[in-house]
Formats: C-alpha cells, structure tokens, sequence
C-alpha cells in the first residue's frame, strides 16, 4: 500500500473517530445533565468550563511537538515542559480552591481539587498525542481520542447509577485521564526523549494564544451565568449553551480543511464557500431547534429544563456565529497570523465588563452580549478577506 494510501485511509479513521469522540462527549453531558438536575448540572458545567480553558497548553502541546516531531528532531517530546505545566496549573488552582468554591457556589472544595489534578495526566497527554501526530501515527491517536471519549461516558453512566456528587465524578474524570495518560506513554515508548523542552517554549506561548481565544470565547459565556444567575438558570443555561457548542463541533471538519488550503492559489473564495455553507447549515440547525424547543430540551435534560426552550433557540443562533469565528482563526493559523486570535481576547475581555456591570439581569442579555462579540470578531475576518490572495 503507498502512503498516499496509508495516510488518506489513516486520516479516514482519525475523522471518523473524531466524530465518535464527540457525539460520546455530548452523550456524557446529556447523561450528567439527568443525573444532577439544574443546579448540580450548572457546577459541574462552570467547572468544566473553566478546566477547558485551562486545558488549552495540552491542545498546543500537541500542535507544537507534532511540527517538530515531523521535522524530523526526534529528541523532542515535551514531556518535561507538559509535565511542569501541567503541574502548575494544577497547584494554582488548587491554591485557589477556597476562593473558586465561592465564586462559583459550589458546595466542596474538592470538586475543584479533582478537577486540577486532572490537568496533570491531560497536559501530558497533550504532549504524546502531538508525538502521535508527527510520526503520523494517527490509527494510535485514533486511540487515544476514543480512550478519553469512553472513559468519560463510563464514568457519567457511575454517577448516573449510583448517584455521585459533583467532586465525585471529577475524581472519576482524574482517574480516566491518568489511565489514558499511561496509554499514551506505552504507545509513545520509544520516543520519550526529551533533551531540549526548553526550546518549545515560545511555540508553547503562541499556539497557546490562538487556541485558547477561541475556547475561551465560547466558556466565556457559562461562567458569566454561574456568576450572575441562580443556580437553577444557570444550569438551565449550561445545557442550552450545549445545543450552540454542538453547531461548532459539527462544523469543525470545515475549519480544520481551511488550515492547508490557507497556502493555495484561490483561498479567498475557499474561505467565502466555507462561510457560506457553515451558515446554510447553521439556519437549518437553528430551524431544527426552533421547530419543537421545549421537545428537545425536555428529550436532552428532562421536564426540569422544558422553562428553558426560548434559550436553547437563542444559543444555536449564537453557536452559528461561534463556527463562523473557528472557521476565522483556524484559517489564521493557516496563515501563521495573530490579528483575530488578538482580537478574540480583546472581545473576551469586552464581553465580561459589558456583563458584569451592565447586561447580567437575564440569560438571554448574556446570549446577546456574546453574540455581539462573535459577529465583530466574524466581521474583523471578512474585512481580511480582501487583502488575502494579494498577501
């Protein structure tokens, strides 16, 4: 078999099982979002949502150490960099435990515990997916994208059956992590050297940049609500904002295309297409919801969410503008640029002064607060466009 082959077959399996981990993703939510009710629901949402945001480095480990992997400098894994990152952060936010517990009206110190030390095994894992990555072992990778995916759905099916508090299931989520953690060690073996980490540093910084804009961006949003709204429309607001996530993750595989075609002759009206169909398929969500609301929230969270239909319209429009600003910056990242992801933080930061002291009354001024903020970040991309096949 030719690599051509190998590589379009290999790539195959990583795209489908991509699909895979993320509809199990969502099927973990759905489960968790039954087995707490609103209020549980929406601490566990806010924790999630800010260890995503600090999960950010193990996605840029994995872009970084797979370029230099597939350079050809096999002397780098940035294991010793993931690690001490990962530690970090770790420590921090386990410093800051007391505090985040009454920011965010959790009723245990411990779930922020777990959730911290979560972030060692996940940093690291970073780092061997990005060895994976280079050496384009991609069926391996494959591997440890469904390990995560089904860890975590075994572990919301425990806490479903046996009734698990939140920090109990964030100490289920340390458990599966490490377990996959050590997956990725035994299939990475032979290639856990790592004599120059320090080097991977201002990659590190970039990457991390670009990557977190836009994952901050769309968690902004569900710790803005765990602050200002009680904790039943809070978690009311945490399950709806699942509907607008799920519009970015169908039309990923759009924004990932978008990253090589950024260095081919005619990426304007590539670029424009994308737009386009990203938006015919987000009316046709937004169609889908607004159809039957209440039916569907009802079908995802049970009768206790069935108040919340309006807000679920509302945030798959909002997830609408959300793909439009992926599609941006990864082809910003194609084009190796920092103009967006600069503009996504300036955004970020917008939107939590115009929610703090102005916009915080109802959900729904948090959903238009953030919309706004994603159509200006969108439109900075399309003013772009017309200078892009004259760069």
């Amino acid at each position: 078999m030719c690599k051509l082959t190998r590589t379009t077959t290999s790539g195959a399996v990583l795209g489908i099982t991509m699909a895979l981990a993320n509809a199990l993703s969502y099927a973990f939510i759905l489960i968790l979002s039954r087995a707490f009710g609103p209020a549980d629901f929406g601490a566990y949402s806010v924790l999630s949502s800010y260890g995503i945001v600090l999960s950010v480095p193990a996605g840029a480990f994995q872009v970084i150490v797979a370029r230099h992997v597939s350079s050809g400098d096999s002397r780098i894994s940035g294991l010793r960099l993931s690690l001490l990152i990962g530690t970090a952060l770790a420590g921090v936010s386990i410093v800051a435990s007391p505090l985040l517990r009454e920011v965010f009206h959790l009723e245990s110190s411990w779930s922020v515990v777990w959730l911290a030390l979560t972030l060692i095994p996940m940093t690291l894992t970073g780092a061997f997916q990005g060895v994976l990555l280079g050496q384009e072992r991609l069926v391996a990778l494959s591997g440890l994208y469904i390990s995560t995916a089904v860890g975590r759905l075994v572990a919301g099916f425990a806490a479903a059956a046996v009734g698990l508090n939140v920090a109990e299931v964030f100490a289920l989520l340390f458990f599966v992590a490490t377990l996959v953690a050590i997956q990725g060690a035994i299939v990475c073996r032979d290639h856990l050297v790592d004599a120059s980490s320090g080097s991977l540093w201002n990659d590190l910084v970039r990457a991390t940049t670009a990557l977190g804009a836009f994952i901050a961006l769309t968690n902004a949003d569900v710790i803005l609500a765990r602050v200002f709204l009680t904790e039943v429309n809070s978690g009311g607001y945490a399950l709806a904002a699942t509907f607008g996530r799920a519009v970015g993750w169908g039309t990923q595989f759009i924004a990932l295309l978008m990253v090589p075609r950024m260095q081919a002759v005619g990426r304007t009206k590539t670029l424009l297409n994308a737009h386009a169909l990203i938006f015919v398929l987000g009316v046709a969500c937004i169609a889908a919801i607004a159809i039957a609301p209440s039916w569907w929230m009802v079908l995802v969270g049970g009768d206790e969410y069935a108040q919340f239909a309006s807000l679920a319209v509302a945030c798959v429009a909002l997830g609408v503008l959300w793909a439009l600003v992926q599609l941006n910056l990864f082809a910003e990242m194609g084009l190796d640029g920092v103009v967006l992801s600069r503009t996504t933080w300036i955004v970020i930061a917008a939107q939590a002064v115009a929610v703090t002291f102005w916009f915080h009354e109802t959900a729904m001024q948090i959903v238009a607060v953030s919309a706004v903020g994603a159509a200006v970040i969108v439109c900075v991309g399309l003013v772009r466009l017309r200078s892009l096949d004259r760069a």
